[in-house]
Parts: structure tokens; sequence; C-alpha cells
């Protein structure tokens, strides 16, 4: 049987009521929301990232790697010309048996800007929800880039200890997702891994309701449990940050990552 996915499902709906007129078709985005409003995931899977330097090691769960990876450029300082709340992101890649640091592992990492923009992609769909249905669905596969700008991508090799540092800013949100953020790690061109980074709502709040150019679109209306692609993939939660406020400096936030080498 053919799996009915939450894109052919909200399109599906929106052919039915579609009859009503244009009406009902200028307001599509309105009746996307309403529609994403009956989505409910299970989040009790969802756990805590580990803070490097800590002693907690877990098995971490593959995500899908979502349709706007693109291969990055090999920096720590991601953020070229996007503005927002910077944010300081060190990560650890662990092998999970035995916890013993993967060195020289290619670790990615990708995200939106501050007004939920994708670098590589049509940026007018960030807070458009049925044009990003229409040109990237949710959880689909790959999309290929129509630009070439590369903001708030960036890779790195892990050192003997297995940890990379990014410098980047506090994502935004975009429909129809919860504040996340990508990242794959790689060996010899083989993807050992590829998941996502949720990111605490208290926190996105503080940002998104008091920051420029985050305050433009405000708070975000998706949190985990009522996240797309959370919902379709109840198997395998990502990891939850955890950043502390700072009013005055950058935020600060961390992850130990196990894998399995494959």
């Amino acid at each position: 049987m053919k799996k009915t996915t939450r894109r052919n499902f909200i399109l599906g709906s929106l052919g039915v009521i579609g009859v009503g007129g244009a009406g009902l078709w200028l307001g599509r985005n309105s009746i996307i929301r309403s529609l994403l409003g009956f989505v409910s995931a299970d989040t009790s899977a969802l756990t805590d990232a580990p803070a490097v330097g800590g002693a907690d090691c877990v098995l971490t769960a593959s995500q899908t790697e979502g349709p706007y990876f693109i291969a990055s450029p090999i920096r720590s300082d991601i953020r070229e010309d996007r503005i927002g709340k910077e944010m300081k992101l060190k990560m650890q890649v662990l092998e999970a048996d035995g916890c013993t640091p993967f060195e020289g592992a290619v670790v990615e990492v990708w995200h939106c800007d501050a007004e939920g923009r994708y670098s590589g992609y049509p940026e007018d769909l960030a807070h458009d929800p049925f044009g990003t249905l229409m040109f990237a669905g949710v959880g689909d596969s790959h999309v290929e880039p129509v630009t070439e700008k590369r903001y708030l991508r960036g890779s790195q090799k892990t050192d003997q200890e297995g940890v990379v540092e990014f410098t980047t800013i506090f994502p935004g949100w975009y429909e129809p997702r919860t504040p996340h953020i990508h990242f794959k790690i790689l060996t010899e061109d083989r993807t050992q891994l590829a998941s996502q980074l949720y990111l605490d709502p208290a926190v996105c709040t503080k940002v998104y309701t008091s920051q420029e150019p985050y305050i433009k679109y405000g708070d975000s209306p998706y949190v985990p449990s009522n996240d797309v692609v959370m919902s379709e993939t109840p198997e395998a939660k990502g990891l939850m940050l955890r950043p502390k406020w700072n009013e005055k400096g950058p935020i600060e936030v961390s992850a130990r990552i196990g894998i399995k080498r494959v």
C-alpha cells in the first residue's frame, strides 16, 4: 500500500476544498496552516543532546537530510553576510561502541537564516507553506539548487578529540518546520549519519520576539510536537539542543554525536 505523505494529504485536501471558489484558493496558506494544526508528533524519544565535555554518549538516530542539502565549503565561520544572533556550535563525533573520538570525519552543517531562507533556493518560500510544498514537499528527496548562494553552510574535519566548531547565527523558522539544524557525517565520501538538531522552543521564543531581524515574523508556530518530519518518522527522533541565552554575547551550545560506523 502506498504511504500517504503529509504533502499528499495537504494537497489532496486543498483539491477537495478548492471547489469552493477563488477565495479559498487565495487563502490556501492559512488553510495549509490549519491542516498542519492536526499534526501530532510523539516527542517522548526526543533526547537532550549530551554536551561536549560530559560523560553521556548515545547512538544518534538518523533522520531525513531534507531537500536542501548542498555540499558545503570547508570553513568554520559559515555566516557570510547573514545577520542574526551569533551562535557558537561545537560538535563531537564519537563511535557509539566505547564512546571513542572519531578523528578525521567530515561534519557538514546547514540551516536557514534568521528569516527562514535557505541558501541556494528560492528565498520567498520561507513563509509560504503552499509554495514550499509545491517546490520541495516535506521530507521528500533532494531538490537541485537554483542559485549560487551558500550562506549558513559549512564543513570541517574532526580533530583528535572528534571535535568541530562552527560560528553561525541562531536559525530562524520557516514553513512548516520546527526550528532545527541539519548535519551530516561522512568518511571517505560515505555518509555515516544524516540527522537534525532541534532547538529548545523556550530559547527560540526569546530570540524570535526580542532580536532583529527575527521579530519580523515573530515566534514560531511550529514546535517538535507538531513538526511534520517528526510526525512522519516516529521511530527516529533527533537531539534537542538546550542553548543558554546570552544577552551580550554569542549563544553557545554543543552536542556529542554517537555514530555506528557503516
